[in-house]
């Protein structure tokens, strides 16, 4: 009667811990807010792959779950979304954040870099360099990575820089504003969604803009002319909640870490460089529609201009002049070794 009462009871206790057992070995899921559609390069190319690669990794201790559009956060409060855990993990743009990451602007400066897969690399570098320490105190760093450079999209053709003169150019970033006005013309702040009426209504005689944009905002109906010539990338950047990531079991943690980084960066910045090359054939393809490069002494004459910008980003950004040189130095080793 013993033996068969001591069964009985580790039966009941097996029994009544079952719950408990299954409840611990439920992966921990995590929410990412990405507010761009969901059909972006960047996610099909980048986030979502690498969700599958982590969770894969994690031996079952780990799901993300993708929060698409603005259900989490749009991309002026993604950021503070995530200081605040209500996304655990997030993409966004340093756009609207510059004046919080004054240093990682410099991958928004013209004529610094031709490739965002290179440039991607290379501030990811400055990071792990610690050269960029005092703007990322707050979230754990998975990705940094750079938009392609602005093309200048106008109804007639660019091929010198009096050809700006008087124009009204549109433009979204303030380091896009002083390019416009470094070159002689007007900058007009308008938001991406606002760009096409304002070429309509002559609000603007021409956008500076990514590739990657021209086609989705219908920019192509209303530019017939692009000229290509490094105008600035714009840097963006995948984070994570750091105490999210404390909670996070040690498998967890080890499949994240294993699959970002500099190999998310690149990842990243490598789809960013095929979609605007994509999008440049595209776009020449379509009748009626002119793309151009400068020609090498106007090459020199539009970066002579710009100069003084540079100048004085580096005079007004702590370490300027240090994270400027770490970044081209990077940038031309990477290229080096392509």
């Amino acid at each position: 009667m013993k033996i068969g009462s001591a069964r009985f009871s580790l039966a009941a206790l097996l029994i009544a811990a079952a719950p408990s057992l299954a409840r611990a070995a439920a992966p921990i899921t995590l929410k990412a807010g990405f507010p761009a559609p969901v059909n972006s390069y960047v996610n099909t190319k980048g986030v979502t792959p690498w969700i599958h690669e982590v969770e894969k990794a994690s031996d079952g201790t780990l799901k993300i779950k993708l929060f698409a559009g603005p259900t989490l956060g749009t991309v002026r409060n993604i950021y503070e979304r995530t200081l605040a855990d209500v996304a655990q993990i997030s993409f966004g743009t340093f756009g609207p954040l510059a004046s919080q990451f004054p240093r990682t602007q410099v991958a928004d400066l013209p004529f610094v870099s031709r490739d965002t897969r290179i440039s991607s690399v290379a501030l990811w570098r400055l990071y792990a360099r610690g050269l960029l320490d005092p703007e990322f105190g707050k979230v754990k760093v998975l990705a940094l990575f750079n938009f392609p450079n602005s093309v200048l999209n106008t109804n007639k053709p660019i091929e010198t820089i009096s050809d700006l003169k008087g124009m009204k150019l549109a433009v979204s970033s303030r380091t896009s504003a002083e390019v416009v006005a470094a070159l002689d013309a007007s900058p007009v702040t308008l938001t991406p969604p606002e760009l096409y009426q304002g070429m309509s209504r002559g609000v603007a005689d021409g956008v500076v803009i990514a590739w990657t944009a021209v086609r989705t905002f219908k920019l192509d109906e209303v530019t017939k002319d692009h000229l290509e010539t490094p105008l600035g990338e714009a840097p963006a950047f995948i984070f994570m909640n750091k105490a999210a990531f404390a909670r996070l079991p040690a498998k967890a943690k080890a499949a994240i870490d294993k699959y970002s980084g500099e190999a998310l960066s690149e990842r990243l910045g490598a789809a960013s460089e095929a979609a605007s090359r994509a999008e440049s054939r595209k776009v020449t393809a379509e009748a009626g529609q002119s793309v151009t490069k400068l020609s090498a002494d106007q090459y020199i004459v539009w970066q002579t201009r710009i100069q003084p910008l540079i100048a004085a980003w580096v005079e007004r950004t702590p370490d300027g002049g240090r994270v400027l040189t770490a970044y081209r130095d990077e940038i031309k080793r990477i290229g080096k070794a392509k």
